[in-house]
């Protein structure tokens, strides 16, 4: 199928089925509502608006409206431009940042199974995508930077659901876990800057347990399908069912999940957040001491004692922890416990466990252990998203588990729902309550609409006075000691009797009944207790802290430095009580976008639609209340300064030639530009502090306008053309005289290029090779006065060795190489014990590899008295073993290259000594290695050493070499430079200025050297 960037292929098909925005119903109802959601769906229709919410209708089937050139559909439209979708519900988010320079967050609510996780995702790619793109070409440059945040926003997903999502009885994929994820933007061009989760309320029972027909989490049938071989071998990796945690629920394998290809995904994707080889080991080392824990049972003893069955087990799981078989025996078996008087210790008594004891303490320590590794993955992806603007923008999306109704209902269910009461509470406190309270205040006319405000249901559950459930339950964890589950349950029962008083509840025997604002839901009183204590005693945290597994030992270090606190351990009830109210006020400081999941049925079948089934949740999330308030307010409102500054453009009124001219207050100044805007007045009304505006529409009129207003300047285009045309033959005058002015210059330019190219030809090949090595001689070593005549070029190949086959023959592999420089020159050689040094011709050649010396000697043929000349390879010196350079101050043309890797040095004597160096800093190892020395040692063969000493005689116009001894007369002063550096005014970089060299004395009899 193929999208058009300008009209979507599918933007008609969207439109012809129902409303795209419910606020257009002619009737409105919940029946209504429904029929307009059921024709779209049966017309695979599944976003729907009402206003800015959307509402979304899980359809169990992927459809092509995904991906990234429909994603180029909604950058920089409006909503009413394009069809409902969560696109425009990020588009809008994003573009709500970039201009109001506000934060933003979308909430994504509604059921176990009803589409949150996906939706989330599909905000979090459309993010990725189109941050930092133009709003109206949808173009923009992608960064290294950039690349590596939005890859870890995307990689992000995997690795979390592996670790926190699971099979659950309505939901093949569901979210056990809160996750809140913060992208933040840099304020200047709103490309992401780095991020951060907030996870909350993991399900961490989740771990040790499942109903008939769920699974724990992913990452356990991912490892025991995908584990390496080594991995296997090293922690003792078999099949799902061969462990007793994942064998609870009877399920090891969905239809829907491939989890060997997740188990890859996840693999992948901790490589991309930046976790290391050595730690996934370590993590999944412990993922395998969870997996083992639930194979360790006990057995019943006389006194109700219980005692490891299997000590086999046990030891294998104290080996992947690190910790000593006995002190895990001892901490499963005993619990230790301190009698204390005020502040004075007290006596210190260990109390055998009982069976049920025992099995809460080993469950309790894999749900611990599973807990830390959660958080420490939610560390490391924030770690990997650190931003680097101090004060940046930022989009939340929320995705936590929906509202959760079973056959039996327990307390996880109880958690869940009562998170989803708080999220409903945010959504009618933002959507409802708080836009009529605001017309109220604002003297805005206005009809009010009543609604359900939940808020007596969360007082229920966790209100202080008089106690809500959940402090009923802390009160009876507290007391409840050594006590088994029913009567547990039953004290709790009891207790909750001080809730009667709340209409929305109801004692019911062994179970009591809540009546959420999704419907009433009963809950079964056995387990609460158990399962709220959460309990990690002083036993367990003694024995990780003396592990040998340093990362396990790192996940617990805040519980180290509480082991001494005098408070009892936290229930699961206080944290997810605190838990919510913090997140509760996270969404509060940024500005609240919705999106609503609906499940169309319970057997998760594609293109099937329950009408009593969504009938029921379109009435729990307040729907028809949406519809209702939105029919009856108003779009868009801000303040009186924030209007007129966007919009002072759209009157003349406020602005000329695009200045603000308004002298007023700000509220006159809103009203001037209202009046001349393109609506009529029942479209907006001045409140005491803000303007609102009714439609949507109308607002978009006014942001067409501005970004137009530049365009919509005709008239000003006309009276320039008028202006020309009077003046026209005086421009073509101007343009006469200018062409003219023109010709002539070209010409004037054709002859400089010309000048300049016939200079470039005669420049030889590497005229800036002489430039670059310039500065490691000026100022250093006396010169020759012809080389200071002009800049002696440099021409590199002087023998033109490829030419002379003889030489060629001698150097094999230069064969392969390229030439850089080649020259006759003499070395000095030593013949040996008593006999003195001297100088012996070598033809000297420069690749890009080796230096090489070649030998030329003649010799007599056999049977003739003529000579014939040989040529034989003296020296091959690679030059990366040339490390240093090293020249005497005086103008002789001597050179040493040292070369402390072969153990032995070279002394040449070249007229090119100054072009050789050059080749040897630009292409080997010499860098800015170039000595200036009177006396020059160097190693004449491996152990023994040498020294050459230069003396400056006038006697000697040339350099003679004697007894390790060089004299030369001297040569111009050291800071000299080339006369036609003199004349262009060129200087080097750190040269000081020196006299020409034009005159000075009687020339020298030779210069080529320089």
């Amino acid at each position: 199928m193929q999208f058009k960037k300008d009209q979507p292929a599918w933007k008609d098909v969207m439109s012809r089925q129902g409303l795209d925005d419910m606020t257009l119903l002619s009737k409105v109802s919940n029946e209504e509502i429904n029929k307009n959601l059921k024709e779209r769906f049966d017309n695979d229709i599944i976003y729907t608006n009402i206003g800015d919410v959307l509402v979304s209708v899980n359809p169990y089937q992927f459809f092509q409206i995904y991906g990234k050139e429909i994603i180029l559909d909604y950058v920089g439209r409006t909503r009413v431009e394009v069809p409902p979708h969560i696109y425009g519900i990020a588009e809008q988010a994003y573009r709500n940042m970039i201009m109001e320079k506000e934060n933003q967050c979308i909430l994504i609510s509604g059921e176990s199974g009803a589409g949150k996780t996906e939706a989330a995702k599909k905000v979090m790619e459309y993010i990725a995508e189109v941050s930092g793109r133009d709003a109206d070409t949808g173009e923009g440059e992608t960064s290294e930077r950039l690349e590596m945040i939005k890859n870890v926003i995307l990689e992000s997903n995997p690795l979390l659901e592996a670790f926190g999502n699971a099979k659950t009885l309505r939901n093949n994929n569901s979210s056990r876990f809160g996750k809140y994820f913060e992208i933040q933007f840099t304020r200047a061009k709103g490309e992401p800057d780095g991020g951060c989760i907030i996870n909350y309320l993991l399900e961490k029972s989740r771990v040790v347990q499942a109903l008939q027909g769920e699974r724990n989490f992913h990452v356990f049938y991912q490892f025991c399908i995908g584990a390496s071989e080594q991995e296997r071998a090293d922690f003792g990796i078999h099949g799902p069912d061969a462990f007793e945690y994942c064998s609870k629920g009877n399920c090891f394998t969905v239809d829907t999940i491939d989890d060997m290809a997740e188990w890859k995904d996840t693999r992948k994707a901790m490589n991309t957040i930046g976790i290391s080889a050595d730690q996934q080991y370590e993590v999944f080392r412990l993922v395998a001491a969870i997996l083992w824990m639930g194979n360790i049972e006990f057995t019943s003893t006389s006194g109700e004692k219980a005692e490891v069955a299997d000590m086999a087990v046990l030891e294998f799981v104290a080996n992947l922890l690190g910790v000593p078989p006995a002190f895990l025996k001892t901490s499963l078996e005993i619990r230790e416990m301190e009698t204390k008087h005020g502040m004075q210790r007290g006596t210190t008594y260990k109390v055998p466990l009982s069976f049920v004891q025992a099995v809460s303490t080993r469950d309790a320590l894999a749900k611990a252990v599973y807990d830390k590794i959660f958080d420490w993955l939610v560390v490391r992806v924030n770690q990997a998203m650190v931003k680097q603007d101090p004060n940046p923008l930022s989009i939340g999306v929320l995705d936590i588990y929906g509202f959760e109704v079973f056959d039996k209902n327990g307390f996880e269910q109880f958690c869940i729902n009562y998170v989803n009461e708080k999220l409903q509470q945010i959504f009618i406190e933002f959507t409802l309550r708080l836009e009529q309270e605001e017309y109220v205040n604002e003297g805005i006319a206005w009809t009010p609409i009543d609604f359900f405000n939940n808020k007596v249901v969360c007082d229920l559950i966790e209100a202080k006075r008089p106690p809500g459930i959940f402090l009923v339950l802390d009160d009876v964890c507290k007391s409840a000691h050594n006590v088994d589950e029913a009567k547990s349950a039953k004290a709790f029962g009891d207790r909750l009797s001080s809730c009667q008083s709340n209409k929305h509840f109801q004692g019911r025997g062994k179970a009591f009944c809540v009546k959420h604002y999704a419907g009433d839901v009963t809950y079964e009183l056995l387990g609460f207790v158990e399962r709220n204590k959460d309990t990690l005693f002083k036993d367990l945290l003694n024995c990780i802290s003396i592990s040998q597994n340093k990362f396990l030992v790192s996940l617990f270090q805040e519980d180290f430095k509480a082991m001494d606190s005098k408070q009892g351990p936290s229930t699961s009830g206080y944290k997810i009580r605190t838990a919510a109210n913090e997140l509760v006020k996270t969404l509060s400081k940024a500005m609240p976008h919705y999106v609503r999941c609906i499940k169309p049925n319970d057997e998760k079948q594609a293109g099937s639609y329950t009408v009593k089934r969504v009938l029921h949740q379109i009435k729990y999330l307040g729907l028809l209340d949406n519809v209702k308030v939105r029919r009856a307010g108003f779009a868009y409102r801000t303040t009186f300064q924030k209007f007129l500054s966007r919009y002072f453009l759209l009157s003349p009124q406020t602005s000329y030639a695009a200045k603000k001219i308004w002298k007023g207050d700000d509220k006159s100044g809103c009203v001037a530009v209202l009046k001349d805007a393109p609506f009529g007045n029942d479209q907006w009304q001045m409140g005491k502090t803000k303007v609102f505006i009714r439609a949507p529409e109308s607002l978009f009129a006014l942001e067409d306008l501005r970004v137009n207003y530049y365009h919509n300047m005709v008239s000003r285009v006309k009276n320039a053309y008028k202006i020309w045309k009077n003046f026209k033959h005086e421009c073509s005058d101007r343009i006469k005289a200018a062409w003219r002015t023109y010709k002539a210059f070209k010409i004037q330019c054709a002859i400089i290029i010309q000048k300049c190219y016939r200079s470039y030809k005669d420049v030889a090949p590497y005229a800036d090779l002489r430039m670059k090595v310039e500065p490691l001689v000026v100022n250093k070593k006396e010169r020759n006065r012809l080389s200071m005549t002009s800049v002696r070029k440099f021409y590199g190949d002087y023998l033109d060795v490829r030419n002379r086959q003889p030489i060629m023959d001698q150097m094999p592999t230069a064969a392969s190489e390229t030439i850089l420089f080649s020259a006759k020159s003499k070395v000095i050689h030593h013949p040996g014990l008593l006999r003195s040094n001297k100088l012996a011709p070598r033809f000297l050649t420069l690749t890009d590899r080796h230096l090489y010396l070649v030998q030329m000697v003649q010799k007599k043929a056999k049977g003739t008295q003529q000579a014939v000349r040989q040529y034989n390879l003296d020296r091959q010196i690679p030059i990366g073993e040339i490390t240093e350079v090293a020249m005497s101050p005086l103008a002789d043309n001597f050179v040493v290259l040292k070369c402390p890797v072969l153990a032995w040095d070279v002394v040449i004597e070249t007229e090119f000594k100054t072009e050789l160096v050059a080749w040897l800093v630009v292409k080997g190892s010499v860098g800015q290695n170039v000595q200036m020395m009177d006396v020059i040692e160097y190693y004449k063969k491996k152990k023994s050493k040498n020294k050459i000493k230069f003396l400056p005689d006038e006697m000697f116009k040339e350099a003679e070499f004697k007894k390790d001894k060089i004299k030369v007369a001297r040569g111009l002063p050291a800071s000299s430079t080339p006369a036609s550096f003199q004349k262009t005014g060129f200087q080097f970089i750190g040269v000081g200025t020196g006299e020409a060299a034009a005159g000075g004395g009687p020339p020298p009899t030779r210069g080529r050297g320089g």
